[in-house]
């Protein structure tokens, strides 16, 4: 066994402790490094069963040539093949290296079986390239992990054992393996950050440094050890917290402000949402400090937004348009209704003393509006009616929700308010054998 296939043998020991894979799946390019790695693993004889994944970008005129090549290299390994086809789309703040990438990793996630451990051709000066790229977009501590070894993915499990490999070891290996693959052009074009970087920076560095990728890959390192002890924090300053989507200010105020953008981290990520920009970041603190009760600041970023209300720092997804205050709907038994607001139905309880409401109420269906000021309602069991804005107000419900509650009319009366409160006149017309609940889903949440 050659010395590579040795090294080889070591990481993929190691990557494969815990959980043990049930196969191995090689993303192959068919460029050098993924034929490397997929020759090397076919060599050593692996004891789980071994693939080759392809994507196939569209963006090479001769991209379907090299999906069949690809199955030929495969084929003559004695490797089962796998090629997919995407497509790439550009999205605003993102370009074509990110977008293929995005579209590439979407698809071996589709491919990948339970329990396989995708294999992917990430080396030493891949990781080089990677902490450079992020340090120059502003990058904090785990912008700066670089590329993980190992991590869970789509119904298995992603690796990278070359990671402790340079891209010489590897030319070597591909000689000395005797190996022809693919050369893509656009890993030479000058237009992607990438190409660039490892055309004209690396080489100046590394020959004043030669050992730059060693000593990068050694601090990508020890910012994920870093990232690890910021998460332990994050997650100590959290402790008491009810829910991830809702922070008292208390809870942060009494912080440091690096405390304070570690845990705002900590919760935006907890939510799903993408992170703010470090200007964001400084204006949620901002926010924080208003000392007026009454004042409810907002700060948006693509993706997410912080809104703050009676002490507490809400995280939500941005809400998007509504149907308006001079929105006219219908709701009926066997006629939901659905917008922007979320679902509306009726639903029969079946039970005449639930808070619901009556059958000769929702026989001949009930209109659907929302608020335009100055609206009151008496809601059951209370002793007088009040401004509608007050009920809410008084209820909690969140001051960006209130707009977006629906109503109920029968005629000019509001007989329910969501599936809040339904009207105090619903005592009078009981008597029938079902009553209707009102039934309001996939909204945000109210308080």
């Amino acid at each position: 066994m050659t010395p590579f296939l040795a090294r080889l043998t070591a990481a993929l020991a190691e990557l494969s402790r815990d959980p043990v894979p049930s196969g191995y799946a090689v993303a192959y390019s068919g460029g050098r490094d993924s034929t490397v790695l997929l020759s090397g693993c076919q060599r050593l004889g692996l004891a789980a069963p071994l693939r080759a994944l392809h994507v196939d970008h569209g963006l090479h005129d001769d991209s379907a040539l090299w999906a069949q090549r690809c199955g030929e290299t495969a084929t003559s390994l004695g490797v089962e093949f796998d090629s997919r086809r995407v497509s790439v789309a550009t999205a605003a703040g993102r370009g074509t290296e990110a977008a293929a990438r995005q579209a590439r990793y979407d698809a071996l996630e589709e491919m990948l079986l339970p329990g396989e451990m995708l294999l992917t051709a990430h080396h030493q000066d891949d990781q080089l390239e990677t902490v450079l790229l992020r340090l120059f977009r502003g990058a904090g501590v785990k912008g700066l992990r670089g590329i993980s070894a190992h991590a869970a993915f789509g119904r298995g499990t992603l690796a990278r054992p070359l990671l402790g490999f340079s891209r010489d070891e590897i030319r070597r290996a591909a000689v000395g393996l005797g190996l022809a693959w693919i050369e893509d052009p656009s890993n030479a074009d000058p237009r992607f950050d990438r190409s660039f970087l490892r055309a004209a920076v690396l080489p100046l560095l590394k020959q004043r440094w030669p050992a730059v990728a060693a000593t990068v890959s050694r601090t990508a390192r020890q910012m994920r050890d870093a990232q690890q002890l910021l998460e332990r924090v994050a997650a100590a300053d959290a402790s008491g917290t009810a829910t991830p989507a809702r922070l008292p200010r208390q809870a942060i105020s009494l912080l440091s402000e690096a405390r304070q953008r570690n845990l705002l981290r900590h919760f935006i990520e907890a939510n799903g949402l993408p992170l703010p920009g470090a200007a964001q970041l400084e204006q949620v603190l901002a926010a924080l400090r208003v000392e007026r009760r009454d004042a409810q600041p907002r700060v948006a970023w693509p993706g997410a937004e912080v809104r703050l209300f009676r002490d507490t720092l809400y995280l939500v997804s941005p809400l998007g348009p509504r149907s308006g205050s001079k929105h006219r709907g219908r709701v009926a038994p066997e006629q939901p209704w659905s917008g922007p607001e979320g679902r509306v139905e009726l639903i029969a309880d079946g039970d005449a003393e639930a808070p619901g409401l009556p059958e000769s109420w929702v026989r001949d269906g009930l209109e659907l509006r929302f608020r335009e000021g100055g609206e009151r309602f008496k809601p059951l069991r209370a002793r007088y009616s009040r401004a509608l804005k007050k009920l809410l107000q008084d209820a909690g419900v969140v001051p960006w929700m209130r707009g977006r509650v629906p109503l109920l009319y029968r005629g000019d009366q509001i007989v329910a308010v969501g599936d809040l409160w339904v009207c105090d006149g619903v005592r009078a017309a009981r008597g029938a054998a079902t009553t209707w609940r009102i039934g309001w889903t996939g909204h945000p949440e109210l308080y």
